[in-house]
């Protein structure tokens, strides 16, 4: 997971309405979740990472797989719509708690 959804438990920054998740396979986990394909307004993402350093020092939380706060920040401040302004306040929360993510 990263983007919005991963950002909250770092830098609350607005209710998440879109979603952005790296999976291996991507049909399978479109079939597994329900997605369906659409031409405009998605509010699911899903991307393949084929260097898999989108899962370098990511976690787990409540069985979960979050991206590192740096890879979040970083898919957040190339994403669509308020996206970078989301980035913008995860890096903010970044420089003031250094020591809690780069742990």
């Amino acid at each position: 997971l990263t983007g919005s959804l991963a950002a909250r438990p770092y830098a609350p920054y607005a209710p998440a309405r879109f979603a952005m998740i790296y999976a291996a396979d991507v049909s399978q986990v479109s079939g597994k979740l329900g997605l369906r394909s659409v031409d405009t307004g998605a509010n699911v993402l899903l991307a393949v990472d084929r260097e898999e350093v989108a899962f370098d020092r990511a976690k787990v939380l409540d069985g979960v797989r979050f991206a590192a706060p740096s890879q979040i920040a970083v898919d957040l401040l190339t994403g669509p719509g308020r996206s970078p302004s989301e980035g913008g306040a995860l890096l903010d929360w970044m420089e003031a708690n250094e020591g809690e993510w780069r742990s």
